[in-house]
């Protein structure tokens, strides 16, 4: 198919999450004018690795990259890899299995999740997601999937695991390749690179966001901030109790946390508020004594002309600090509820 194609997809997505195209050209590394001409048509057979680029920073889902890439008249994208930025989790180069960690366990492309077999066969899957591409050794699987007193067989059932997870983790109708999808070197198993994790498509936009909001691009910023947090479908890992609690799964939460609160800064400096009062609400409904969250969801909802709730959720944290913890608001929290009562929120 014709390169024009491959601009159409660009220019539709970038126009609907609201970038300019000095936005997507300075986030993805390309002049402004590579980026007018592909999406004028004008460029025959664009690189496939400043079309990677394009896609990773407008936070294309596995379906829209599988369309761009079928747009694509460059051949294989395999080729041009040199010149490609990695897409976490896109499945982007073929057929694959993608895992979700990000809520409930999820996975696409293999076998059923239903056929994921016992409670802990489950938890070996999402400790390597958890862990990525640095892997997890035998020894911390077994802490885990036997908190108390291990049993002598403990190795030998991992590794049954890590078996049966090989043979589950080959895409839906494809045979078996040369790779395995789960790999064993210096003590650690690993998943193979070419399995996505919604996770690690998080940690992408989430630094992709962070470094547009560094570089004074507040528009690009949010529409990738949001994106990011568009992946979660619950808590970490709802549905395998033996991984609730476990460090990894905390530090995603903290991560997500911090999203919120960049997306919410660079949000309040374009008048946004509204587009992150969701995210605000879940993130302070499960963190009680989160001050700088409570502080930007007072700002929002003022903003929002709700300055009566603005004020409810002030006087609430407050009681609760002063009940629960015996300590008053702190300075940040201080401050909103201050600017509220003056009227000067947003």
């Amino acid at each position: 198919m014709a390169a024009g194609n491959v601009g159409q997809l660009i220019r539709e997505r970038r126009t609907s999450i609201g970038l300019t195209q000095r936005d997507l050209a300075a986030a993805s590394g390309i002049s402004i004018g590579a980026l007018r001409d592909l999406e004028q048509g004008r460029t025959r057979c664009p690189r496939w690795g400043a079309v990677a680029a394009m896609a990773t920073t407008l936070g294309m889902d596995r379906h829209q990259l599988a369309a761009l890439a079928s747009t694509w008249s460059g051949g294989s994208p395999d080729r041009d890899h040199e010149d490609a930025v990695p897409l976490a989790g896109t499945g982007i180069t073929g057929p694959g299995v993608r895992i979700g960690v990000l809520g409930p366990l999820a996975l696409e492309g293999g076998g059923a999740v239903a056929g994921l077999g016992p409670a802990r066969q489950r938890a070996v899957l999402g400790l390597l997601a958890l862990h990525g591409p640095a892997g997890v050794s035998r020894d911390v699987i077994v802490d885990v999937l036997w908190p108390g007193r291990a049993p002598l067989s403990a190795s030998a059932q991992v590794q049954g695991y890590i078996s049966h997870l090989r043979r589950f983790l080959v895409p839906a109708g494809c045979g078996r390749g040369p790779g395995e999808p789960v790999t064993l070197a210096e003590g650690c198993y690993r998943l193979s690179r070419g399995i996505g994790l919604d996770l690690a498509d998080f940690r992408q936009l989430s630094r992709h966001a962070g470094t547009a909001g560094a570089q004074g691009q507040p528009r690009l910023a949010c529409a990738l901030y949001e994106r990011s947090l568009g992946l979660w479908r619950g808590d970490v890992l709802a549905d395998v109790d033996l991984l609730q609690g476990y460090p990894a799964a905390a530090e995603v939460i903290r991560c997500r946390g911090d999203a919120v609160l960049c997306f919410a800064r660079a949000a309040a400096s374009l008048g946004w508020q509204s587009r992150v009062l969701p995210h605000l609400r879940l993130l302070c409904a499960r963190e009680h004594f989160n001050e700088p969250a409570h502080a930007h969801l007072m700002t929002a909802l003022a903003a929002a002309g709700q300055q009566a709730a603005a004020v409810e959720v002030f006087w609430r944290l407050k009681c609760r600090l002063d009940t629960e913890l015996g300590i008053r608001p702190g300075p940040q929290l201080a401050a909103a509820h201050l600017r509220i009562l003056r009227q000067q929120a947003g």
